[in-house]
């Protein structure tokens, strides 16, 4: 098991508006002049305060929304922060660092790096620094119908549990560890989430080519999932700009196409095979959050595979 660890330093922007954080990515399509337009955004954090990353009105997601929380005592403006879900949208508030206290209906609960709480329906949610600094990513789904409980998820109850997957044994480059904290283990409508850790620098996630497109391979149909990933990469070259190289290409398409993807950017993945391909002087991490088409159809291992690598698992 690749234990989880934070891969860069805090970094945060001033105020930016939800139109201003879609910076669009382009891609050359092999064996064409044809540019692909990757939907990005900047998902770097505002101070004592809560800002929507990803929104109905800058992105194409028709379920998933994204937001980030960062909060600090000892900076001005400093406040508890409270979030009351609609009535329609269930929600995961995910720690990045520090710990957190999370007050809901369902119980208090202090978190840290990697824990989570699964908020339902129409939940009050108000959350407090514990640390010098917190900083906590929340992801939503929307057009729910079903409240479930709230629950805490700690990321050390997952560690050593089938729901901490070992893969890429195959190929050196692309060990890592998938830990998912929302899967079966919790009830929930359309979410599912978890964080993904590589073995080594300059290493391949989400390996091989794939998406959660099962009614494929070229449809997105009642069984998908939409799918968010959020990055964080270092370079151990000082001065060096760290990025990933994220597959963008879509079936029938016979040739892989990537997209570069640099720290703290958040980026759509759904339409695509998505495989990430980091240099090697680049550690990486990612988050990654489901939102099922179909209300409780959440198997996230119903995918499409990109034809000539389904032995590569």
């Amino acid at each position: 098991m690749i234990s989880s660890r934070i891969i860069c330093p805090f970094v945060s922007t001033s105020p930016v508006a939800p139109a201003d954080r879609r910076i669009d990515g382009q891609a050359v399509v092999p064996g064409s002049a044809t540019l692909r337009t990757v939907e990005l955004f900047n998902a770097r954090p505002v101070l004592n305060a809560r800002a929507e990353i990803i929104t109905a009105d800058n992105s194409t997601f028709r379920y998933l929304r994204m937001a980030r929380i960062a909060l600090n005592p000892e900076k001005p403006s400093y406040r508890p922060v409270t979030v009351t879900l609609p009535q329609t949208e269930e929600a995961i508030f995910y720690v990045n660092r520090g710990q957190i206290h999370v007050e809901t209906s369902g119980g208090d609960f202090v978190l840290g790096m990697g824990d989570l709480v699964y908020a339902g329906l129409g939940e009050r949610v108000t959350l407090s620094c514990v640390d010098t600094l917190c900083d906590v990513s929340e992801y939503r789904a929307t057009e729910c119908h079903t409240r479930y409980p709230t629950v805490m998820v700690r990321h050390a109850d997952i560690e050593g549990t089938k729901l901490a997957a070992d893969v890429g044994t195959k190929r050196p480059m692309s060990r890592r560890t998938v830990y998912k904290l929302v899967d079966q283990n919790i009830d929930a409508c359309r979410l599912l989430f978890g964080d993904t850790y590589m073995q080594q620098t300059g290493g391949v996630g989400s390996y091989p080519p794939h998406f959660h497109g099962p009614d494929g391979p070229s449809g997105l149909g009642p069984n998908a999932k939409e799918e968010i990933y959020h990055f964080r990469c270092a370079s151990d070259i000082p001065g060096d700009t760290p990025y990933v190289l994220q597959n963008c290409s879509r079936p029938p398409e016979p040739v892989n196409t990537y997209v570069h993807v640099f720290d703290e950017q958040a980026i759509n993945v759904t339409p695509n095979y998505h495989d990430t391909i980091a240099p090697p002087a680049v550690d990486f991490m990612f988050v990654w959050c489901l939102g099922a088409y179909t209300e409780n159809v959440r198997d996230w291992a119903q995918i499409v595979t990109r034809p000539g690598y389904e032995n590569e698992w």
